[in-house]
């Protein structure tokens, strides 16, 4: 710790004269006599540093993990097992592909297959089911479930964002509604 406080303490001392050197070279008049300047706060030279230091901290994350950019939207994950279970993904991601309400939703297929009644498959969005089905054995009439999920799936989204935006806000009294 007193290793990194010295090499502190030094970094602050030359940016301290280099600083002062500049401001030397800029000024008009070199030859003039000087003029006393208003005193300033003084600032630890601990305090300076760690908001140098945390300056490009944030700046090389940012750059890192391009955090100015918006994060990934309209991802559907796969979360099937079986062959109908693969082809309903299939083909209801064909399916959002083509609709803008899905392009921007982050969604998730799964599947839990049952000898008895078939593949059930439900579509979720953070965990809550949007859709749910039983898939028939027939791969011809998984396309049809494909496309009733899609359809489901939109209208919930956009109900959602309507009730959100009708959504009582604390802020207004009753009557102001």
């Amino acid at each position: 710790m007193a290793f990194f406080h010295a090499k502190s303490s030094m970094a602050i001392l030359l940016l301290a004269f280099g600083s002062l050197a500049l401001a030397e070279e800029e000024t008009p008049g070199a030859g003039l006599p000087a003029v006393p300047r208003e005193p300033s706060v003084p600032q630890s030279p601990i305090e300076g540093e760690e908001a140098l230091e945390e300056g490009k901290a944030t700046e090389e994350l940012s750059r890192q993990f391009r955090l100015d950019e918006p994060g990934l939207s309209g991802v559907i994950v796969d979360r099937t097992i079986t062959m109908m279970g693969k082809t309903f993904y299939r083909r209801f991601s064909q399916l959002s592909s083509e609709s803008h309400i899905l392009t921007s939703t982050t969604l998730s297929v799964h599947e839990r297959p049952d000898a008895r009644w078939g593949s059930q498959v439900w579509v979720a969005e953070n965990n809550r089911i949007l859709f749910q089905a039983a898939l028939p054995p027939r791969l011809s009439d998984i396309d049809r479930y494909a496309e009733v999920a899609v359809e489901q799936v939109e209208q919930l989204l956009v109900q959602r964002s309507i009730m959100q935006a009708l959504e009582s806000d604390p802020d207004l009294a009753d009557e102001e509604i």
